[in-house]
């Protein structure tokens, strides 16, 4: 009877010990990503901080830039004509706790044949989600100071087609340029410009190139290594306890 029971504590503790170690070596490993996450973050921090030392580029600095240079960060200065009779609205977008979208527009450069994407920031969704938010553009040419972003930007979406709602203006849930141009019967730029500057669009500007800091990756590092560190100490103490309950 004691062979038995002293087998069962011996197995118990072998459970015990293994989902300790299981659950402190996957707090180890989200601590470790989680500073990986810090680090890749800080080292795209400061090559947006290099490239926006830079200053405002003109367009014809941009057309001077080898083909396969990523524009992500670089600030642009133009003036262009908004293609204000087609335009998107970027669902589900949430600014100060509120539910709204953002204004994408095609904008044709003064003095050139491009036509950039631009995303001119936000805008307060109505009441009826059968109404669309109304948008009164210029019809004159505007000044844009555009931070461009270039490469992944369609993001996560369960839309299964970006291109299949009809009509002008179309709410979109992602931002799919091949779909756009051919929308659009025109060829866009690769890339897209968030508005950094205000115009005579009423749209709110909210765009941040990083929007967790490494800071707040650092600290959910420590926080799983404690958390691993925790399961390590309560294990110790229940297993302690457990032993003198037994003797």
């Amino acid at each position: 009877m004691q062979l038995i029971l002293w087998r069962k504590q011996k197995l118990s503790a072998i459970i015990t010990v293994c989902i300790v170690a299981m659950a402190v070596m996957l707090c180890l490993r989200l601590s470790y990503w989680q500073l990986q996450r810090g680090e890749q973050k800080l080292q795209q921090l400061n090559e947006l901080e290099t490239r926006q030392q830079q200053g405002y580029l003109s367009w014809k600095d941009i057309e001077k830039l080898p083909a396969e240079t990523n524009k992500t960060g670089l600030l642009l200065a133009v003036t262009g004509k908004v293609i204000s009779a087609h335009y998107w609205l970027l669902d589900n977008q949430i600014l100060n706790g509120q539910v709204g979208y953002d204004l994408l527009a095609a904008v044709q450069l003064t003095d050139s044949q491009a036509i950039v994407l631009v995303n001119f920031g936000w805008l307060k969704a109505p009441i009826k989600r059968t109404e669309l938010p109304e948008v009164n553009w210029p019809s004159q040419p505007i000044d844009l100071k555009l931070q461009l972003k270039e490469g992944d930007l369609q993001g996560y979406t369960l839309a299964m087609n970006a291109g299949a709602e009809s009509g002008w203006p179309k709410r979109i849930q992602t931002i799919d340029l091949a779909i756009f141009s051919e929308q659009l019967k025109k060829p866009l730029h690769p890339f897209i410009g968030y508005r950094k500057n205000t115009t005579d669009v009423p749209a709110i500007p909210h765009y941040e190139a990083v929007v967790m800091g490494p800071d707040k990756h650092y600290a959910y590092a420590v926080q799983w290594l404690l958390i691993g560190l925790a399961c390590v100490v309560i294990a110790y103490f229940a297993m302690r306890k457990r032993s003198t309950d037994e003797n």
